[in-house]
């Protein structure tokens, strides 16, 4: 992939409002990473390694319940992003990426990102505003998720679990 495919990729798929200059300067502190296909890209647990822009290939989302499973939660395609919370927050990894067939990224990491914000960088602040989409049009699925499940007419709803998690949810909020 060629710089400018880069660039062109990073406005699109990373902060629709960044210009090519401010993609640049998002380039730049990155790093490539080659995955081979089967390869755990990062795991769940693991502390996070940053926001990874997926450039080529497929991934798998996984994660593992309560019961000790593993479950898959998304397949995800390149163009893509990865990793998000781990640039924003010092959280260890949510769930594992495994790669399903050889994939490039580049890797921002979360202390090169941080410079950029102490250096008061616009290409760092446009991206912590596309991130907080991202993040905002999960929570609104989960949600629309979650009031499916409880609305549903063929098993009771766990109420006790339900309220847990609510209580859970709202009390680890903070601004």
């Amino acid at each position: 992939m060629t710089a400018q495919d880069l660039i062109q990729t990073i406005c699109t798929v990373l902060c629709r409002t960044l210009t090519p200059p401010q993609a640049e300067e998002i380039l730049a502190a990155t790093r490539p990473l080659a995955v081979p296909a089967g390869s755990l890209v990062f795991r769940e647990g693991e502390e996070g390694s940053g926001l990874l822009l997926l450039l080529k290939g497929s991934v798998e989302v996984i994660k593992q319940g309560p019961n000790g499973l593993t479950q898959q939660l998304a397949t995800v395609d390149a163009p893509s992003v990865l990793g998000e919370m781990s640039l924003i927050s010092e959280r260890r990894h949510s769930a594992s990426i495994r790669a399903t067939t050889d994939c490039e990224f580049r890797v921002l990491g979360r202390e090169d990102f941080l410079r950029l914000l102490e250096r008061d960088n616009l290409a760092a602040h446009k991206l912590i505003g596309a991130i907080a989409e991202v993040l905002a049009r999960r929570l609104r699925r989960m949600n629309d998720i979650m009031l499916e499940l409880v609305g549903r007419s063929d098993a009771p709803p766990p109420m006790e679990e339900l309220a847990r998690f609510k209580q859970k949810l709202f009390s680890e909020w903070s601004f």
